[in-house]
């Protein structure tokens, strides 16, 4: 069980966002703009493209992992698919790999989400791109679309484990956005062109 948890953290924990910055521009991308790896700042400080590839990049690798476990660690999987999830996205929001500082956790969010429950996660997905599309913040609308979605699973979801964790997901997401919700509250946060 202990390597099934390597797995999920070590996948999570790939820094998609420096590796795309350094191929495309040779530039380190925790030294530029917000100095974060997410998909967001390589967006903003890269291309649009390399925004968009970082955010498919990041949301395959908690697929990755639960399809990996459920294949090979079935009768875990089964039980603890949300806590192989919620070690994913620790893996890449403290990476190994960059002394523990990494993305903010909202494109695994959404992958893992595409594979445990995927018409609610599109759905989600829509509201944030819409959210984003008419306000221009992109904290917003992944913060929303993030407390709406996990709302609904732990409606959905029975037993207290599974309920926790889906809500520690989500905890660990907002208080990853803490510097975000304090200039949403302030009317400050930064907006983004898309």
């Amino acid at each position: 069980m202990i390597i099934s948890f390597l797995i999920s953290y070590l996948l999570g924990s790939i820094p998609f966002g420096k590796i795309v910055t350094k191929i495309l521009t040779g530039k380190d991308i925790t030294k530029t703009g917000s100095q974060n790896i997410g998909a967001t700042n390589v967006y903003r400080s890269v291309s649009k493209k390399a925004g968009l590839l970082v955010l498919i990049l990041d949301g395959i690798k908690p697929m990755l992992a639960l399809v990996i476990i459920s294949y090979f660690f079935n009768e875990y999987y089964q039980n603890f698919k949300f806590l192989y999830f919620f070690i994913s996205i620790v893996g890449h929001i403290f990476p190994i790999w960059l002394m523990f500082k990494g993305g903010k956790g909202v494109a695994c969010f959404f992958g893992g989400f595409l594979i445990i429950s995927p018409i609610p996660t599109l759905i989600s997905m829509a509201v944030w791109m819409v959210t984003v599309k008419i306000t221009k913040i992109s904290s917003l609308g992944a913060l929303l679309s993030i407390f709406l979605l996990t709302s609904y699973q732990i409606v959905s979801n029975y037993g207290t484990l599974n309920k926790g964790t889906i809500f520690a997901i989500m905890l660990l997401i907002f208080w990853k956005h803490n510097e975000n919700i304090k200039r949403l509250i302030q009317g400050k946060e930064n907006k983004i062109n898309l």
